[in-house]
């Protein structure tokens, strides 16, 4: 079954930032049911997933696409492929988490010109994507609020890490010097992400097969050689701690994180964190039997946040002289890859 929404897809021109020739693909998806959405939600896939795993439609099967959700329920959406994933640019040359926030950035900065929606932008991420999100608001403030689904700040309970390597990962230092020695060892610029042995942990029993088939080679995305790191626990930790808006965390009942209530401590420079628990889900919050939770509570959420802000600070009517041009993006991206460097 598909969706009668309105959907328009977009390439935001991220060229400046990157570096060369390089764009963005994204979908809108106006609000249906108000005249003035009280926000943009700016959705992020995780690794191996394109931007379709927010609005996942499987045949025989409804109540599948989080965008038909938020958009029924008054809020605009944008899905984005991150670059190097799914039809957005995959640049030739190496390029880091921070080469990616820059143009997410990019697009981000764009979208009240590209959309005619002035609405606040808030980031709601999964899995790998909350990463890129993280990346881009501590280098790159823009959003209003962060939803960070599935991610962890810890480690990945399901890699079953060596303790002697989530050691070395308790410093900068450390987490610099796996990043070097895993990207050593991935010699390919992307590679195919395969999912069917992470099914066990991304959907419980009761997501009917077909879904899970569906979720095999539905959405899926080429992985571009940095997400590699993503296996190194506290990657963007440093990056977490920068976040001052308010935050909410997402986990389902089987996910990524060995301590879910344990996370928010790791967002210390945030006003108003948020953990939710998703009963009845794995890692795959979307496709699980309760996502709708999920899904009412984070647009709930967002209201409250939004509204709390204050207009002074989030409000972009009239303020596209505020927002960086990408000369700036690309100098901040420069500046701040210098810094990692050092």
């Amino acid at each position: 079954m598909t969706s009668t929404h309105v959907r328009t897809p977009m390439r935001f021109d991220v060229s400046d930032v990157v570096g060369e020739q390089a764009s963005l693909a994204a979908t809108y998806y106006p609000a249906r049911n108000r005249i003035a959405a009280p926000a943009v939600l700016v959705c992020l896939p995780g690794g191996t997933y394109s931007r379709e795993y927010w609005d996942f439609h499987v045949p025989g099967h409804s109540g599948y696409s989080f965008a038909d959700f938020a958009t029924e329920n008054g809020y605009a959406v944008l899905t984005i492929d991150p670059l190097g994933t799914g039809e957005s640019s995959k640049p030739a040359r190496d390029f880091g988490f921070s080469d990616i926030a820059a143009a997410l950035a990019c697009a981000v900065a764009a979208l009240p010109t590209a959309t005619g929606n002035h609405a606040p932008p808030v980031a709601v991420a999964h899995s790998l994507g909350g990463y890129l999100a993280i990346t881009q608001q501590a280098l790159f403030p823009a959003y209003a609020a962060l939803a960070i689904l599935g991610c962890t700040n810890q480690h990945v309970a399901q890699l079953n890490l060596d303790p002697a390597v989530i050691a070395r990962a308790a410093t900068a230092q450390g987490r610099a010097a796996l990043a070097q020695e895993i990207l050593s060892v991935l010699t390919e610029p992307y590679s195919e992400g395969p999912r069917e042995h992470m099914q066990s942990w991304f959907h419980l029993d009761d997501v009917p097969a077909d879904v899970v088939a569906a979720d095999c080679f539905t959405a899926k995305s080429v992985v571009p050689r940095v997400f590699g790191t993503a296996m190194i626990p506290g990657v963007v930790a440093e990056h977490a701690a920068l976040i001052d808006v308010p935050v909410l965390l997402g986990y389902g009942a089987v996910d990524v994180s060995p301590n879910p209530r344990a996370e928010g401590g790791l967002y210390r420079s945030s006003p108003d964190i948020t953990t939710f628990l998703l009963p009845d889900s794995a890692h795959c919050h979307n496709m699980a039997s309760s996502r709708r939770l999920l899904w009412q509570r984070l647009l709930d959420w967002t209201q409250v946040v939004v509204a709390s802000v204050g207009a002074g600070q989030v409000q972009r009517d009239h303020a596209d002289d505020d927002q960086p041009d990408a000369d700036d993006l690309g100098h901040r991206n420069r500046r701040a890859q210098k810094q990692h460097r050092d």
